[in-house]
């Protein structure tokens, strides 16, 4: 996971591999943080894909990294 805060649309949707690739993990280590709670995916009705959004990233990723 990278240090510095993911660039990303708080608004926007990502898929598993996008989620991935803005925090800089391989996309079993964000399988691993949906499986514990890390991040939240849901499912979307076109092509039944799952997907989180940048808020949900950018709060995953500061889970990891907590500012004080």
């Amino acid at each position: 996971m990278i240090i510095d805060k993911p660039i990303v649309n708080p608004d926007g949707l990502y898929n598993q591999k996008q989620a991935a690739k803005a925090l800089h993990v391989d996309r079993h280590t964000i399988a691993r943080y949906e499986a514990d709670g890390s991040i939240k995916f849901r499912i979307r009705k076109a092509g039944k894909a799952k997907v989180t959004t940048g808020a949900e990233i950018i709060k995953c990723w500061q889970g990891m990294y907590v500012i004080k």
